[in-house]
């Protein structure tokens, strides 16, 4: 699942939710809307930080059937399991 889709699904669920509790009155629309958007923005980010790491950028240019060899670091290396991904001398 990419980025976008992340998000929008994320979106999706929220607002169904913010519209459950609005429509209990639990909360109003605005802050409905707030929360939804702050929720969106803070969980969207955290998924950013998760797959830019080091291993989750080195996983996914292994993922590129142009790349015929990537050597990491011995760390990284070994926390990605794909035969492309070495680790340097």
């Amino acid at each position: 699942m990419n980025q976008e889709q992340l998000t929008t699904l994320l979106r999706t669920l929220l607002q169904f939710g913010g519209g459950i509790a609005v429509g209990r009155g639990w909360l109003d629309a605005d802050t409905a809307t707030a929360l939804t958007g702050a929720l969106v923005t803070l969980l969207v980010t955290a998924w950013g930080l998760y797959v830019r790491r080091n291993a989750g950028l080195v996983a996914a240019a292994a993922a590129v059937p142009a790349v015929a060899a990537i050597l990491a670091d011995p760390a990284t290396a070994q926390a990605i399991p794909n035969a492309k991904v070495r680790p340097s001398a």
